[in-house]
């Protein structure tokens, strides 16, 4: 069975698709998640410029440091 050119095209748009859902969810959360905290409002803004410069990097910065109090 020979899997043509537009069906390889369909399942990269599919994966493209969910890939960019999962990109969505994951940055809207980071911010939800940072601006329900107690953090200061300069680190806020800091975290918030970082996430929007580079959201996936970011968030996952973000979720690796910043749910820590140490920054």
């Amino acid at each position: 069975m020979m899997i043509t050119l537009i069906t390889l095209l369909f399942i990269g748009n599919i994966f493209r698709f969910l890939f960019g859902i999962l990109w969505a969810i994951l940055v809207i959360y980071t911010l939800i998640d940072l601006l329900k905290s107690n953090k200061p409002t300069n680190t806020k803004l800091l975290w918030l410029i970082l996430i929007l410069i580079a959201p996936i990097l970011g968030s996952i910065i973000y979720f690796v440091l910043g749910k820590t109090n140490r920054i």
